[in-house]
């Protein structure tokens, strides 16, 4: 197993922290951008408010003064006042056509790149300037302060950002080790992550999945080993009974015996083959209305038990039950429940069709030895018997009751083993459908 390697986790964090640094300096200037409009818009607003006022000012002490006295009575004032005033020609400005004819209109035209504020006094040819306003250029610049500031911001956030990846990366490297090991065989492989975790969710994910691989790959192992052994003995008795033909043997029992043994072999290979083609994702059932009471009649028919024949009791709500089911597939069900019953002593037969909420439920009871309670759920498995050992001595290959419970499940629905009113076993399955009565 190699040892994670430090420099994909500062890759991981560096990748990560950059994010997020970029995405905060954008949102920074963005919403700078946005505070500079509106703080400029309000200062633009207090600024004309104050310059207002002082042209209002300036314009009524100078309004009693001769010309050539403007310019000493503007110092005195500029001494009161916390803004540089002077009073100047109105050409002593490169203007443009716009703020020209703005000027001589008596507006208040302010100069962005000199931080000046100009305004003509009235019915004369020199303007009062106010300014240079050093407050207006550090508003539309950005100082060294504004740099190291958003400088030490970003620094700032490789700690949450340290402290968020740490336990990530933690547990990642724990899903790496232990995929690792699942990938190497180890089918037992978990992780154990903390429920607060962020990986938590994809840490169960993959204890189910190392599950079901495991589960997988043990019933593959299983079926693997029963298929080797119910082929091994008939083959293996197919070579003695040759070998007794070719030694001079009685040929007409031995021919009869490799014809059973050819038809085991043959039995095991189409049950193998339904189970397989049941267990492909692609699987539809063909769902068709089916009048089921005479069908089910008419195939109990083919089966004679020593306590008489299989009865088939309607439960429903309507003489003549119509239900959606593929009929192909049920009757295989249903041949392979009677066939166990034929096979582990059941005297006496009986199936029992109900309909609740949609729900149409079918009841094959016995009178047999029944089934452990303990051995039910494991006997739905594929190759898995009832008998400790593996004799042929009652028949079967263990897939009988696998294949019933994957038909049931292909058709939404589900198969339970419990005891029978008569101490015997009962199959319960159950199936949505909606039903109606064929007479209507």
């Amino acid at each position: 197993m190699r040892p994670a390697q430090p420099s994909s986790m500062r890759q991981v964090f560096l990748r990560f922290y950059f994010t997020v640094a970029v995405c905060f300096l954008i949102a920074a200037l963005l919403i700078g951008s946005a505070y500079k409009q509106l703080v400029d818009r309000a200062n633009q607003r207090y600024l004309t408010d104050i310059f207002t006022a002082t042209i209002s000012i300036i314009e009524r002490e100078l309004g009693d003064l001769p010309p050539s006295l403007w310019h000493d009575e503007v110092k005195r004032i500029a001494d009161k006042i916390p803004v540089p005033v002077q009073v100047e020609a109105l050409d002593s400005y490169v203007l443009s056509p716009v703020n020209q004819n703005a000027l001589k209109d008596g507006d208040i035209i302010l100069l962005y790149d000199q931080d000046l504020y100009l305004h003509r006094i009235h019915q004369t040819d020199v303007m009062v300037v106010l300014g240079p306003i050093p407050f207006l250029s550090k508003t539309d610049r950005i100082s060294w302060e504004d740099i190291m500031a958003l400088f030490l911001m970003c620094l700032s956030l490789g700690i949450p950002a340290w402290l968020w990846l740490r336990p990530l990366w933690r547990d990642l490297l724990v899903l790496t080790r232990q995929g690792r090991r699942l990938g190497e065989g180890d089918f037992t492989a978990r992780v154990a992550l903390e429920e607060n975790s962020a990986l938590a969710l994809l840490g169960g994910a993959f204890n189910r999945m190392a599950h079901d691989v495991e589960e997988l790959t043990s019933s593959r192992r299983a079926m693997i080993d029963a298929v080797s052994h119910d082929l091994r003995t008939p083959l293996a008795r197919l070579r003695y009974r040759l070998e007794a033909i070719k030694a001079g043997a009685n040929i007409v029992p031995a021919i009869a015996a490799i014809e059973r043994d050819i038809t085991s072999i043959d039995q095991l290979i189409e049950e193998w083959l339904t189970m397989s083609s049941l267990d492909k994702p692609e699987m539809q059932m063909e769902r068709l209305p089916l009048e089921i009471v005479p069908w089910l009649e008419r195939l109990v028919a083919e089966y004679s038990f020593e306590g008489g024949p299989v009865e088939v009791i309607n439960q429903t709500a309507v003489p003549s039950p119509v239900v959606e089911v593929d009929s192909y597939y049920l009757g295989r069900v249903i041949g392979n429940l009677l066939n166990n019953a034929l096979r582990y002593g059941g005297k006496r037969v009986r199936l029992t069709l109900l309909w609740v909420e949609n729900v149409a439920t079918l009841h094959i009871d016995d009178d047999g030895p029944g089934i452990p309670e303990s051995e039910r759920a494991r006997l739905l498995l594929p190759f898995e018997r009832l008998e400790a050992s593996r004799n042929r001595s009652t028949g079967g290959f263990g897939l009988g009751l696998a294949i019933v419970a994957m038909v049931l499940r292909a058709h939404g629905g589900n198969v339970a083993i419990d005891a029978s009113p008569w101490g015997g076993a009962r199959v319960t399955l159950a199936w949505p459908t909606p039903l109606r009565d064929a007479g209507f």
